[in-house]
């Protein structure tokens, strides 16, 4: 259950296609309900299957402003295999992707364009020694390149104030350059929980990475942040806000001034698919103009009992394209959930100046 503060409006996108609104009376404790209708969010579309969606394991699509240029990462059987690729769109649709300039011959994920274009942030997998002297040692830092007249720069570490951790994840851009991640939040020793932090950009330098707290309390697991462009909302996965944890499931939180409000499972048709990995749905990532959702999850399409022949036939083919269990990226119309909560917003300041 979400705790709301006084106040506070817990948004959340029903499965019947109701976007409800509630709301606790400081002064009676009572609880009153506005409930707006809005479009049902439909059943999930995979993303270019065969092409971007391929046989291995691919996630975090992240687009050029004209969204005609993707990168996105894809590995095999073990992530110390991935590679960021490169797809340009057509009149027949996505190239084949092929290994972006800037990536390897290091593992490197999660790629995360700005939204004007000019800088691509991802997770590298390298070696480095433990001190001078010392054997080498896998870490996984946040790098950066930058648009040049001639491509992509050469990649850069980004400094100690970004880079708080060994096990850097799933960065993601504002428009104003601040940065979001994700990486371990536990002690040594401790059971491993995830943590989403926010370095600010200033004056062309980060700041101290800060840890984000949301009302209600503490996250007991968070990760794969993927902030709007003027950082009004953010998007991020969890395996659960409260005990017990499940699978992965994607929330979304919208900022009230400086603070953030309270997290809300994202809801769609399909949503309590059969998960027996338990991985769910994360790394999450979002179109430029806002309308789409990207995310990545091992889930596979539905095979109907009375299937035909030519169904079978069908069904055996996806296999060799990307139906194989392993994560593919899929995506979800995000409009319907934003246009909703702006109205909710709108009632509820109108209802205070009442």
């Amino acid at each position: 259950m979400i705790h709301r503060p006084l106040f506070l409006a817990a948004f959340s996108v029903m499965t019947a296609g109701v976007f409800a609104q509630s709301v606790v009376s400081k002064q009676s404790g009572s609880m009153a309900t506005t409930v707006i209708e809005s479009p049902t969010l439909p059943a999930l579309a995979i993303f270019a299957p065969g092409i971007i969606s391929g046989p291995g394991n691919d996630g975090t699509p992240t687009f050029s402003r004209d969204g005609r240029t993707l990168y996105f990462y894809r590995y095999g059987t073990s992530p110390d295999s991935a590679v960021i690729l490169e797809s340009h769109h057509t009149t027949a649709g996505w190239s084949k992707p092929v290994a972006a300039p800037f990536s390897g011959p290091a593992s490197d994920r999660q790629p995360a364009l700005s939204p004007d274009g000019r800088t691509l942030v991802y997770a590298s997998r390298r070696l480095v020694p433990a001190s001078p002297g010392e054997p080498l040692r896998p870490v996984t830092h946040l790098w950066r390149v930058t648009r040049t007249a001639s491509g992509w720069s050469a990649p850069e570490r980004l400094p100690d104030t970004v880079n708080i951790s060994e096990r850097m994840h799933n960065p993601s851009l504002a428009a104003n350059g601040d940065l979001y991640f994700t990486c371990p939040t536990n002690q040594p020793g401790q059971e491993v929980t995830w943590g989403l932090y926010r370095a600010a950009y200033r004056n062309g330098q980060y700041d101290r990475a800060q840890k984000l707290s949301f009302r209600g309390g503490d996250l007991l697991d968070a990760d794969d942040p993927a902030i709007a462009p003027d950082q009004s909302y953010l998007i991020f996965g969890s395996h659960g806000l409260r005990a017990p944890l499940g699978r992965e499931h994607l929330f979304i939180a919208f900022r009230s001034g400086t603070s953030w409000g309270v997290p809300v499972q994202i809801h769609y048709k399909g949503d309590d698919w059969p998960d027996p990995n338990g991985n769910g749905d994360g790394e999450p990532q979002l179109s430029p103009d806002g309308k789409t959702l990207y995310f990545d999850s091992s889930r596979s399409a539905p095979i109907a009992p009375d299937r035909s022949r030519k169904q079978f036939l069908a069904d055996v083919e996806r296999l060799n394209t990307w139906d194989n269990g392993n994560s593919n990226v899929w995506s979800l119309p995000l409009k319907p959930l934003l246009d909703a909560a702006g109205q909710q917003r709108e009632e509820k300041q109108s209802d205070a100046k009442e």
